[in-house]
């Protein structure tokens, strides 16, 4: 990743389009809440668990974290919204929501063992 690609995520997000930066999707709604989601490395949704799904979310976490070290850019443009980290599982010709957080707080999108 580098910080051309960076800089365009973040004009992409100021006119509402989400940008894809290493295996990170990022987008906007409403101009208030930044999302970042990632993928599971699972290639079979029976065999991810709440566990995996939980520490794959920490991941993706820790993945933004250092993409927002980069870039002071970045990281000014968010300093005014709040975050939702998601977990999806690619099944080929689309992908399904796991998890995700906002606030601290876990919402299961998909049942998992």
């Amino acid at each position: 990743m580098t910080e051309k690609q960076i800089k365009t995520a973040i004009e992409f997000l100021k006119i509402g389009q989400s940008f894809r930066i290493e295996n990170l999707r990022l987008g906007v709604e409403n101009s208030k809440t930044l999302y970042i989601t990632g993928w599971s490395n699972y290639s079979y949704i029976e065999n991810l668990t709440k566990e995996i799904a939980l520490r794959e979310l920490q991941e993706i976490k820790v993945m933004f974290k250092k993409i927002l070290a980069i870039s002071k850019e970045l990281r000014d443009f968010i300093e005014d919204k709040s975050f939702e980290y998601n977990l999806a599982f690619n099944y080929g010709q689309g992908s399904i929501g796991i998890c995700s957080e906002k606030k601290g707080k876990v919402t299961w999108e998909t049942s998992l063992k």
